[in-house]
């Protein structure tokens, strides 16, 4: 039973039990080595996906700096000059479409176009279309800037990714799209193509956690926007696997309706705790697996 086998899933247990010995050991496992020596009790296995990432950025971040250094520019100035060239010609934003951009406050983006100015990277003006608001432009200045730092960035890039070949990269890839969908909210529509707006796994366990309901992962049924899509979908639904497969991701839906357009899904639920089956046929959806 789907409720029986979710309901029991954070039962604490030691990750070095039954966890496969690597050939070679990083810093993390002899974190989690002396944890499982420690607290056997306790799941620490979410420290080594959380924990690496966080080394992880620790050493990129101080490896793209050494490129930026020789240029003297930071990695925030950088990202000011890539987001505009990226806009296309004539390479121009405002002010508070940077700033959405770059999801920062108002006064940290004032405060790096400021740097940016005095340097000569960027120039800001009137926006006609809000008098309030300003036009942030890359001057020539910064355009010969950006087609300079970014060749030798991206070979830096390159380097630190060089313990995995491309496949290994395309794996990684599709892992870390899958985290960042789950925690970017709005990112993913593919609920629409059932007739429900959908909430990602993470925010799903919160709200089922409050509410006294099995902390299991899922997709959870925000809402019923097309009742005749929904079917028998109802608000609250926990959507815990598609024809078979679980559900921990919106990627994993949107595969099984792009692997298999007009064919009837067999998604597994949990109806508070209790397992339902539902069936139903998606509506055609170009955008899907967006």
């Amino acid at each position: 039973m789907v409720g029986e086998r979710t309901r029991n899933r954070t039962t604490a247990r030691s990750p070095a039990a039954g966890a496969l010995t690597p050939p070679v050991a990083d810093s993390v496992d002899e974190i989690l080595r002396q944890w499982a020596v420690q607290r056997p009790d306790l799941d620490f296995s979410p420290v080594g996906v959380l924990t690496r990432i966080a080394r992880l950025r620790n050493h990129f971040d101080a490896s793209l700096q050494e490129v930026f250094d020789r240029f003297g520019l930071s990695a925030a100035d950088f990202q000011v000059i890539i987001t505009l060239r990226r806009s296309g010609k004539p390479y121009r934003l405002a002010q508070s479409r940077l700033m959405t951009q770059l999801s920062l406050t108002s006064g940290t983006v004032s405060v790096r176009l400021e740097r940016l100015e005095r340097a000569g990277i960027v120039e800001r003006g009137p926006d006609p279309a809000d008098r309030r608001g300003a036009l942030v432009t890359l001057t020539d200045h910064g355009l010969t800037l950006f087609d300079r730092v970014t060749p030798e960035h991206l070979a830096n890039e390159d380097r630190l990714l060089s313990a995995l070949d491309h496949g290994q990269r395309e794996q990684f890839v599709d892992l870390l799209r899958r985290l960042l969908l789950s925690l970017e909210p709005g990112t993913s529509q593919v609920g629409t193509t059932l007739g429900v707006r959908l909430e990602s796994a993470p925010a799903a366990r919160r709200r089922r956690t409050l509410v006294g309901l099995s902390d299991t992962p899922g997709l959870l049924v925000a809402d019923v926007t097309d009742p005749d899509l929904a079917g028998d979908l109802r608000r609250g639904d926990l959507l815990v696997a598609v024809n078979g497969t679980a559900l921990h991701s919106e990627v994993t839906l949107a595969t099984a309706l792009r692997d298999r357009p007009g064919v009837k899904l067999t998604l597994e639920v949990l109806r508070g705790n209790e397992p339902v089956t539902v069936k139903l046929r998606a509506a055609p959806d170009p955008d899907a697996t967006h």
